[in-house]
């Protein structure tokens, strides 16, 4: 009796729930009866749950399921950063891919309603998933504390909420994110996303809590392609994730990138049409770094001093991490927080603690293979000249050596450190103004905040040196006020460039960024050994004294000295 009693209970809690599902499911795309509300629909049943379920001559799976389930091989989710083992589709996944991988009619069920087809063709529109999963959040994976801590930015699932569920073995399956029976939330969500809620409570990016796409309330202006096209809500922080990824058919399936192409995965919120700054005419510009040349070479698992050489914005950006917070130098900024970095000793760092690392991810490893000025010290090596053991350097890891210089521009002294970007900048940046900063594109080569003529020879002029004159005394320098170098008779009198003796990056043999030109960009020859004893070499003989020999502009230095001749 007490078995018959426990019995009709059971029966009764089933009967109930069903009652529930039926009652929640009768407003939702999912009932696929005469009265559903969406497209697919039956024209000759009103029942609701068979479409699923029947209670006799069910598939031998689970769920009393309505639907045979024929052998399908799916092609699965890969990524260099996936942590998981992923499984062909099983369980609760396997059951909605019955119905959203297009193999088999909707009303191709094990038990007709009344006895009667239900007419129904195979699923198609954005809820057709299809065989190929690879561009889909991957399914039937054991999500254990094990899993939490191999791949690192998991929450541990002891903490899941109870919106999120993972199936009696510990898998999660579709079911995890979507409730079948419910559209209370858009998808059949368990929870609602905005704000990335649904993604982040499984998944926990270090510092996303901090940066600024998590909680940006910019919006979409109306120009341009809309960032959002499958999401309701309107402003960066409400998409969170979907900013960027795309759980589902996403058109770059490794890490569900939400374009085909990866720049225009940043350019479409920053190209003026969300965020403030406009990006995308940087890039376009005659010096820029090449975004463009190296689609989807970046890996987040790559290492800087193994990788191929490429650029794209997530090698100097971490979405997750990037914010608005400010630094000094040579500290990284928040716009570079969380990105990978050679340090000045050579090595890997994750992640970088200041600016120059980011940049020495691409210029410190090797030299430079671009067309450039050709030098007694050929090395173009940029970790390298900046080195802290050099002679001379400018101060961009620490502080420079050189601590009695003049002529510095009020704001700069000999104890400053300066940004890579300082001088390596948008051309049409000012303080305050609505012109990006950084080093995505320059009108002037290569990427300068302004003009550098290193071409010999160049008439003088405030303009032509600009980058220099930024931090250098323009007055000072021209009218030889140190009496040391006579920078008058060769740079204004001779026309002889910053660039022919100064290598602005660094000298790792002579004070002052010595480092003689042998040929300018054009392949011009401008200093050569001097006649008679074939010599091309800096004496350096105490602050503000030395020796040239060489030949330069036809004239013989065996040897010249400053101060002095010149």
């Amino acid at each position: 009796m007490i078995r018959y009693a426990r019995g009709i209970i059971v029966f009764c809690a089933l009967v109930g729930g069903a009652s529930i599902a039926r009652a929640q499911i009768a407003s939702t795309l999912h009932n696929l009866s005469v009265t559903g509300p969406g497209v697919f629909k039956a024209t000759d049943t009103t029942e609701i749950c068979v479409f699923c379920h029947t209670p006799h001559n069910a598939a031998p799976a689970r769920a009393l399921w309505n639907r045979d389930l024929p052998p399908t091989t799916y092609t699965l989710y890969q990524s260099s950063t996936l942590a998981a083992q992923i499984n062909q589709p099983t369980g609760a996944s396997r059951l909605c891919l019955s119905c959203h991988d297009g193999t088999t009619a909707l009303g191709a069920l094990r038990v007709a309603p009344g006895g009667a087809g239900a007419s129904l063709g195979a699923l198609t529109g954005k809820s057709l998933l299809g065989t190929d999963l690879s561009d889909d959040h991957p399914v039937s994976f054991v999500y254990d504390t094990a899993l939490a801590s191999k791949q690192g930015q998991l929450v541990d699932p002891s903490v899941l909420t109870n919106q999120i569920r993972l199936d009696e073995t510990s898998q999660l399956q579709c079911t995890a994110c979507h409730d079948p029976h419910s559209s209370v939330n858009r998808s059949f969500l368990r929870v609602d996303d905005r704000y990335a809620a649904l993604c982040t409570a499984c998944h926990s990016p270090t510092n996303w809590s901090r940066s600024t796409h998590s909680s940006s309330t910019a919006i979409w202006n109306g120009t341009g392609t809309k960032p959002w096209t499958r999401s309701p809500y309107a402003s960066v922080a409400e998409n969170g994730c979907e900013n960027c990824h795309q759980n589902h058919a996403a058109p770059r399936p490794p890490r569900l990138l939400a374009n085909a192409q990866e720049s225009t995965v940043c350019l479409i919120c920053h190209s003026g049409t969300v965020a403030a700054k406009n990006l995308q005419g940087e890039f376009l510009k005659l010096s820029a770094h090449p975004i463009f040349a190296t689609n989807w070479t970046h890996d987040p698992k790559e290492d800087p001093n193994t990788m191929s050489r490429h650029l794209t914005c997530a090698d100097c950006h971490n979405p997750h991490q990037v914010s608005a917070t400010s630094a000094t130098p040579p500290l990284a900024p928040g716009r570079l927080s969380g990105v990978k970095g050679i340090n000045i000793s050579g090595g890997t760092v994750n992640p970088a603690t200041y600016e120059y690392e980011v940049c020495l991810k691409c210029h410190g490893i090797t030299d430079q293979t671009t067309t450039g000025i050709v030098r007694i010290d050929p090395g173009r090596n940029i970790r390298l000249k900046i080195s802290l053991s050099n002679a001379s350097y400018h101060p961009v890891a620490g502080i420079g050596r050189k601590t009695t210089m003049g002529g510095l521009v009020p704001g700069y002294t000999t104890a400053s450190i300066i940004y890579c970007t300082d001088c390596h900048n948008n051309d049409a940046w000012t303080l305050g103004g609505t012109q990006p900063r950084g080093s995505h594109g320059s009108i002037y080569w290569p990427i300068l905040a302004a003009n550098y003529q290193a071409n010999d020879p160049t008439a003088e002029s405030a303009t032509n040196y600009a980058i220099c004159y930024k931090c250098h005394d323009r007055t000072y320098l021209i009218n030889d006020t140190a009496r040391t170098f006579q920078h008058r008779l060769h740079v204004v009198e001779e026309r002889a460039p910053c660039a022919v003796c100064h290598d602005a990056h660094g000298s790792a043999a002579n004070v002052g960024l010595i480092n003689f030109m042998l040929r300018d960009r054009t392949g011009k020859a401008v200093v050569s050994p001097s006649s008679n004893q074939r010599r091309l070499q800096f004496i350096s003989l105490g602050p503000g004294q030395g020796q040239c020999y060489l030949v330069c502009h036809g004239q013989n230095h065996e040897p010249k000295s400053y101060p002095g001749g010149g």
